[in-house]
This record gives C-alpha cells, sequence and structure tokens, in this order.
C-alpha cells in the first residue's frame, strides 16, 4: 500500500518542484493535491502538464485532487435551476480536464447540496445530483479520471450510508466515496463508516481529532481507534492509498514512520 500525503499541510506555498521534492524525501510515495494552493488556477492547464512531469521526475505517485469548487463560486451540482446548472457543469470538466492534465487520477469533492429528507426540495435536488454528478463522470470517464465524494462533518453528508446510496443509485463505475476519519469521528465511528463504504471505497482522508473539532492531527494524538481502522481497511480489501490530511506542515517527516507502525501487520502492505 502506497503512503500518501495531500499537500494542504503547505496550502500557503505554489505547487512546484521544489514542493513535491519534499514530500519525496520525507518517504511519501502518493500525492494528493488541492486547489488552495496560491497561483492555482483552472485554466492554465500548461501548468498541470508540467506539474506532471515534476510529479514523473520524482517518481511519485499521483492519487488525487481535492477540488473545492463550490466554496467561492455560485455552482451546485444538486442545483434545479438550468443557468446555474451549465456553469456548474462547465466547472466541472474544467476540473476533470485539469486532472487529465496531471496524468489522470480522483478528483475528489464534499460539495453536495442536498437538504435533509424532511425538506421538500430533498428529491427533486438528490435526483438532479446524481444526474449531474452522473453527466461529469460520463466525461470524466475516457479521461481515466474518477470522482470520490466525501463525508463531512454536517450537512446531508454527514451519513456514510446516505453517500453510498448516492453512489448505488448512480452506478458509474468512475464514481466512488472517501472516508475522512477526522469528520466522522465528529458524530461516529469512523471503523464502522470504512465498514459501510465496502467496496465503494476509493481513497481516504486520514487524520485524528478529540471528536469536537476537524483538527487534522497525526493519526495517534487523539481519540481515533486506529487498529480498528486498519482492521477495517483489511476487512474490505481496500487496495488504494493510504492517504493523509494534515493541517501541520511539522508532521510532513512524520507520516512515513507513523504510517509504517499503523500498517505493520496489514495484509497488503
Amino acid at each position: 500500500m502506497k503512503i500518501g500525503a495531500s499537500t494542504i499541510l503547505h496550502r500557503d506555498r505554489r505547487l512546484d518542484r521544489d514542493l513535491f521534492r519534499e514530500f519525496q524525501e520525507a518517504g511519501i510515495e502518493s500525492l494528493e493535491l488541492t486547489d488552495y494552493h496560491p497561483d492555482f488556477d483552472y485554466d492554465e492547464l500548461g501548468a498541470f502538464a508540467d506539474l506532471r512531469s515534476a510529479i514523473v521526475d520524482l517518481s511519485l505517485h499521483l492519487n488525487s485532487l481535492h477540488i473545492h469548487l463550490e466554496i467561492f463560486n455560485d455552482y451546485d451540482l444538486a442545483t434545479l435551476d438550468d443557468e446555474q446548472r451549465e456553469k456548474t457543469l462547465t466547472a466541472y470538466r474544467q476540473a476533470v480536464d485539469v486532472m487529465d492534465a496531471l496524468g489522470g487520477g480522483i478528483l475528489v469533492t464534499h460539495h453536495i447540496q442536498i437538504p435533509e429528507p424532511d425538506d421538500a426540495r430533498h428529491t427533486e435536488k438528490r435526483a438532479a445530483y446524481i444526474r449531474n454528478l452522473g453527466a461529469v463522470a460520463r466525461y470524466a470517464a475516457p479521461k481515466t479520471v474518477s470522482f470520490a465524494v466525501e463525508n463531512t462533518p454536517r450537512g446531508y453528508t454527514r451519513d456514510p450510508s446516505r453517500l453510498v446510496e448516492l453512489i448505488a443509485d448512480l452506478n458509474e463505475s468512475n464514481v466512488g466515496v472517501v472516508i475522512d476519519t477526522g469528520h466522522r469521528n465528529i458524530l461516529g465511528d469512523p471503523v464502522e463508516a470504512l465498514r459501510i463504504a465496502g467496496h465503494h471505497l476509493m481513497t481516504l482522508h486520514l487524520h485524528d481529532n478529540h471528536g469536537e473539532e476537524d483538527e487534522h492531527l497525526l493519526p495517534g494524538r487523539a481519540d481515533i481507534d486506529w487498529d480498528g481502522v486498519v482492521g477495517a481497511l483489511d476487512e474490505i480489501g481496500y487496495s488504494g492509498v493510504f492517504m493523509y490530511e494534515l493541517n501541520r506542515s511539522e508532521d510532513l517527516t512524520e507520516i512515513r514512520s507513523n504510517a509504517e507502525q499503523l500498517l505493520g501487520s496489514f495484509t497488503d502492505c
């Protein structure tokens, strides 16, 4: 199993060869990029081809790109408005093109504006989300780009069973689930969340907390049952990247040893 880390712990720096080399020298094998970095521009496909070259030259594996298209824009994959739908689909297709320029991989997203089941708009917006993500997924499939939908600490996607039901109803082979252990620990049991995700689990966001705030701590520094997490991954036959998502840049050099300790008995390690 490859040991991975999100570049979010250096979100204040530009994505470039020097940054990737620091991850490589820390023993990281696989990367998740994020669009939080300075000068990240979805319009500059040439820049992403250059990043791909740097990643390949350093013998790193690119697992994923965490996209946040709906934070600062009027996008909504669950929209019922035709104009907003077209703007949203255009933006998501552009993200697919960026991932394609990077060499393919997983686009991670957690912006799902589906209201609760008791809301009058729930059925329509849930259906719209499935229809719209399906359209983007079909655009992405020939480019070897996948989507992983993430559980959140609030809102509709706080319940991992809802994610699995969405993915099952969508029924696209390049759409799956990412379980964020810290998000789930605020509301429930990350170990059980992994079991619920089962074969739909495409990638991970691994970090720890004390069950109250999204602290993004190195595993073992708070309350999560990491033996249980690794056991659940083994139980469901997970074969993806052991991907860390931490906040503190100084933790980068500790990820490798932390992962080796946690994964000591994993059957596929």
